[in-house]
C-alpha cells in the first residue's frame, strides 16, 4: 500500500498562495506540505471559489482530483431523484448518452444553477448522486482507515491499519487488516473485539474473501448512516488498543 508522492498543479499552488497570502518565496516542497495538511474539502473550495459563475463539470472534476486525488468521473450513478428544485429532465438517458454519465448529471444540476455554485452544493449533489460524502472523506486521514471504493482508492495512507472496501454500487463491504497490521502485530486476522462490533451490525465471516463481509439484503446501496457506523466501530477499536503503533 505504498502512497505516491502528494503533488498539486501549479493553478492549485498559486490559488492557495494567493488565498492564503503565502510568501511569494516559499519553496515548492514547504507549499505542496503546506497544502497537504489543510482540509481537502478546504482546497476544494478554493478551487472553485476561483471560478465564481463560471463553474463546469470539467471545474468540479478537477477540483476534487486536486483536493482528494480520485477521479469522479469514474463514480457511478446511484440515483436520478431530485434533489431541492433541480431534477433530471425525464427524458434523459444516462445509459445511450455519449459523455459520461456523471458528467451529464454535473452538466444538468450546474445549468439548473446558472454556473454558481459552492463547494458545499456540490458536495451536497455528490452525495446524492454518486453516494459520496466528500466530507466524511476528508475525516477518515485521521482515522488509520483506508477507504476503497468505486473502484478506487479514496483514502490511503502507509500506516493505516484497516481497509473498508466497498462494491462499485455499495452494496456490499468488506473489512480486512492491512498489510502494515499484520506486520506491526503478527496478525492477519481483525481483533476479536472488532468481529463482534462488526457482527452486531451484520457482518459475518466470509472465507471466500477472507474479510468480514456485509451485502444489503436490499440489494439496493447501503446507508451513510450503515458506512458511519462501521467507521465507528473501527476507531473505537483502533484508539484503545492501537495507538502506540
Amino acid at each position: 500500500m505504498n502512497m505516491d508522492p502528494l503533488t498539486y498543479s501549479y493553478e492549485v499552488q498559486n490559488i492557495v498562495k494567493s488565498s492564503h497570502q503565502l510568501d511569494t518565496c516559499i519553496s515548492k516542497t514547504e507549499l505542496i506540505d503546506y497544502i497537504s495538511k489543510l482540509a481537502k474539502i478546504d482546497v476544494m473550495d478554493m478551487y472553485i471559489d476561483q471560478y465564481k459563475d463560471n463553474v463546469t463539470s470539467l471545474v468540479i472534476y478537477e477540483a476534487i482530483a486536486q483536493a482528494f486525488k480520485f477521479h469522479l468521473e469514474r463514480v457511478p450513478v446511484l440515483t436520478t431523484e431530485k434533489i431541492g428544485a433541480f431534477e433530471i429532465p425525464p427524458l434523459t438517458d444516462l445509459e445511450t448518452c455519449n459523455s459520461l454519465p456523471s458528467q451529464v448529471i454535473l452538466d444538468l444540476y450546474l445549468a439548473h444553477h446558472n454556473h454558481h455554485v459552492t463547494g458545499d452544493e456540490v458536495r451536497t449533489m455528490i452525495n446524492h448522486y454518486f453516494g459520496m460524502n466528500l466530507v466524511g472523506i476528508d475525516g477518515l486521514g485521521k482515522t488509520r482507515i483506508s477507504l476503497y471504493s468505486k473502484g478506487q482508492w479514496l483514502v490511503k495512507d502507509d500506516q493505516d491499519l484497516f481497509v473498508i472496501h466497498t462494491g462499485t454500487k455499495d452494496v456490499d463491504v468488506k473489512i480486512y487488516c492491512t498489510d502494515y497490521f499484520t506486520a506491526r502485530t503478527g496478525s492477519k486476522n481483525i481483533p476479536t473485539e472488532l468481529q463482534q462490533s462488526l457482527a452486531g451490525l451484520g457482518y459475518s465471516y466470509n472465507a471466500q474473501v477472507n474479510a468480514y463481509y456485509y451485502s444489503n439484503p436490499s440489494g439496493l446501496t447501503v446507508s451513510n448512516a450503515f458506512k458511519g457506523k462501521t467507521i465507528d466501530a473501527i476507531i473505537e477499536l483502533t484508539h484503545v488498543l492501537y495507538k502506540s503503533i
